[in-house]
């Protein structure tokens, strides 16, 4: 026959009473909570079998709490549908090419990975300033968005702004879970930790798409990892974040520069009469860039004006892609923002191997050039690599021609000293 949750309360009071213990002494002994027992015992709690088993045999019940406690009718709890949300912002429209990495992305989404992927995958997007990782994410994203039928998520960490603060892992948790229905009440006073473990939950049985853009550390994004299948997390950022790598499994999508064909593409899509398209030595001043070639085609100069653009000097290079009163499109805004993440060592090394190397160059080299040794000539230059501020192939670095303009400008602020 079913009891009602106060007759097992009223008998864990009496047989508490009888060996002279107050709640506070049985919560010290079963490790549940004063407050919590003590609405058990007011019957506002129902009893777990969990709970019923510590009692009994914390007070010596002799099996009686376990068997009344399955007594108890479990109660249903109404389930609360969490809103289906879809937070990526829009996609450009004249976006082209990236077939390759579309497919792989593609290749890694647990819909479609042909049981390679089928938890809940982890890709990491990474690449320099402009170089279109978070529209290659935002184009793909919202192609697949039908895989994720319980929703896609979306913030910007703001990772790499100049001069800005980074978001913590926590403002973005306690901004999804009040996006997927929980109330500012329940959220009072949780950690991360906590928030952490709520919106896994939520998540549970769900198959959602969380993108986390310009991010700068693997801190910012492991609570907001998902553990349920189903449920794929896209995480862009200028650094190779080896350690997303190595310790949270991270599949690694490097975006590089255009293949002439896309850059030439993507100039006639920006603009049908676009000169500039046929004319290679532009398309090789740009770096093949997305957003160098968009600013470019943008000024609507003429085609005159780029010749001889790698032989300009880093001030007219950096003014030429630089959008006035929009530092989100400002090459020089961009690159600052990467420079603030290096250490003061790095940033010193930034500017001396700018101003003093050309072509290709080995660590022997770099570190006759810093009269350091190679052990610290290798971090520093693997510093620079990480935020894709140098390239790196088979042992050797260089810079492209616009991170060169750049350090030859910070070399002329700020001097040849170590400092700044």
């Amino acid at each position: 026959m079913n009891v009602e949750p106060v007759e097992f309360g009223s008998a864990l009071r009496t047989l508490r009473n009888s060996q002279g213990l107050s709640l506070g002494e049985l919560s010290r002994l079963v490790n549940y909570s004063k407050s919590h027992l003590s609405r058990v015992e007011n019957g506002k709690k129902q009893p777990t079998s969990d709970l019923a088993r510590h009692c009994d045999g914390a007070l010596g019940g002799e099996g009686r709490l376990i068997r009344i406690a399955r007594s108890v009718p479990r109660r249903v709890a109404s389930v609360v549908p969490t809103p289906t949300v879809r937070q990526l912002p829009r996609s450009v429209t004249d976006f082209v090419g990236r077939v390759d990495l579309l497919r792989r992305l593609d290749r890694m989404c647990p819909a479609s990975s042909e049981g390679r992927h089928r938890g809940s995958p982890l890709v990491l997007v990474d690449g320099p300033a402009g170089i279109g990782k978070t529209e290659t994410v935002l184009h793909w994203g919202h192609v697949a968005a039908e895989r994720f039928g319980d929703g896609t998520l979306f913030a910007d960490l703001n990772g790499f702004r100049q001069g800005g603060a980074p978001l913590t892992a926590e403002q973005v948790l306690r901004r999804f879970l009040h996006d997927l229905g929980e109330t500012s009440v329940a959220l009072r006073g949780r950690d991360a930790q906590q928030l952490g473990v709520r919106f896994r939950s939520l998540l549970t049985g769900k198959r959602m798409l969380i993108v986390l853009d310009n991010t700068t550390r693997p801190e910012q994004v492991r609570p907001l990892l998902p553990a349920s299948p189903g449920c794929m997390t896209v995480v862009t950022s200028r650094s190779r974040m080896p350690g997303l790598l190595a310790r949270d499994g991270a599949l690694r999508l490097q975006v590089p520069p255009m293949a002439p064909e896309e850059s030439r593409e993507l100039l006639v899509t920006v603009d049908p009469e676009s000169r500039l398209a046929r004319r290679p030595e532009f398309l090789d001043a740009c770096g093949h860039v997305p957003l160098l070639l968009r600013i470019a085609s943008r000024r609507n100069m003429n085609p005159e004006f780029y010749d001889g653009l790698h032989r300009w000097e880093s001030a007219a290079m950096l003014r030429l892609f630089s959008m006035v009163g929009d530092d989100s499109t400002s090459l020089r805004s961009l690159l600052q923002g990467s420079y603030e993440g290096l250490s003061g060592e790095a940033t010193w090394a930034f500017r001396l191997l700018g101003t003093r190397t050309e072509g290709w160059y080995t660590v022997r080299d770099a570190a006759r050039l810093l009269d350091t040794g190679p052990s610290a000539a290798e971090e520093l230059l693997a510093e620079l690599a990480d935020l894709h501020l140098l390239r790196y192939r088979d042992g050797r670095f260089a810079f492209d021609p616009v991170h060169r303009a750049f350090a030859i400008e910070r070399a002329g602020a700020v001097g040849a000293g170590r400092d700044g």
